[in-house]
């Protein structure tokens, strides 16, 4: 009844994936294949069916060993935790005997070395309400519904939203619709000095070849990139499923802030989601609770805050506090960190 899927196996993994009416692209193998080339672990797809419940999970597979807070320490493919990719993730269902789903995936992780997992759950799934673990809601996130008139949505963005995209036209900004990646250096030069303006982690710069993947997606991806006398200024990589898109990755040169070509950007994206049928457009949120971020993205969609959940999971209690213990003989480990799991702390 629960199958595992690797990532070797492309075309089962996305015809698994694509049979799921509401699947999204966060669970698609090119998607997660991106972020193994990141070094964030080996994907796998579980895959439940007992004729009457289905359900998908798409995870990263990390190899405790292998991380540097245990080089040396512990045996190689012996101990292992699961994460979600960057993103959104946690099962998808198709049925409701969720116990049975649980059930069969805890007594897998338990008999194959699982210590425990982290989960970024579906914005919209509502999978959270199933899990068997703990569930947190540490921000949360905006989600711009695209099921009334662009009139309409243009006059239920903040004022100061409306007026920066109204000051961007008479700018005469254009848009341009790149479906196949061929800007790539375009959008790599901004999104990198975006990350070096904001001081971005290590994991946020995304190699080239990251970005070649991800452009392997073929109809679930596009660049949306605006300019100004024929000069991209601002660009972003949208990704984007049977419902939903996603604000993924991107920026806006700083010279040309003045423009307020970055508001005008994300209404042209809300354009193209809106005439493609899509229903909704997931901005995201900040790096942290209300930030400056989040105030900003929240500007497009006052009414569509939503709370974002995490899950935690010990699947193999006596293990997880050994490898705490281990951690705690260090000198400067936070032995009250509140990061999990917490031997990674």
């Amino acid at each position: 009844m629960l199958s595992i899927i690797n990532i070797v196996e492309h075309e089962k993994w996305n015809s698994i994936v694509r049979s799921f009416k509401n699947y999204d692209v966060n669970y698609l193998s090119d998607y997660v294949k991106a972020f193994q080339l990141n070094g964030d672990g080996l994907p796998l797809l579980f895959y439940y069916d007992d004729d009457r419940t289905r359900a998908i999970n798409v995870v990263m597979k990390r190899d405790i060993a292998k991380s540097v807070q245990f080089k040396d320490k512990l045996p190689l493919d012996t101990w292992f935790d699961l994460s979600t990719p960057y993103g959104y993730g946690g099962f998808l269902y198709e049925g409701e005997d969720y116990s049975a789903v649980n059930k069969a995936y805890d007594d897998y992780c338990k008999e194959n070395g699982f210590v425990s997992e982290f989960v970024r759950f579906h914005l919209i799934s509502g999978s959270q309400s199933f899990y068997n673990g703990v569930t947190q809601t540490p921000t949360r996130n905006i989600i711009r519904s695209l099921d009334m008139s662009l009139d309409d949505m243009f006059m239920d963005f903040e004022h100061k939203v409306r007026k920066s995209i109204k000051k961007a036209s008479r700018a005469q900004l254009e848009v341009k619709i790149d479906t196949d990646g061929s800007k790539l250096d375009d959008f790599l030069n901004i999104y990198y000095g975006t990350m070096d303006r904001a001081n971005a982690k290590g994991n946020y710069y995304f190699s080239e070849e990251f970005f070649k993947t991800i452009n392997e997606l073929e109809d679930n991806y596009v660049y949306v990139h605006v300019l100004y006398q024929g000069k991209i200024i601002s660009t972003e990589l949208v990704l984007y499923g049977t419902e939903n898109c996603y604000s993924f990755l991107g920026g806006t040169n700083r010279d040309y802030f003045h423009l307020s070509a970055n508001n005008f950007l994300k209404y042209e994206i809300i354009k193209w989601a809106k005439g493609k049928g899509l229903k909704r457009f997931i901005l995201g949120g900040g790096y942290r609770a209300e930030d400056g971020i989040f105030k900003y993205k929240k500007g497009f969609a006052p009414n569509g805050i939503f709370d974002f959940y995490i899950g935690k999971k010990i699947f193999n209690e006596e293990k997880y506090n050994e490898l705490v213990k281990i951690r705690c003989q260090e000198i400067g480990f936070d032995q009250e960190t509140i990061f999990f799991p917490r031997y990674r702390g």
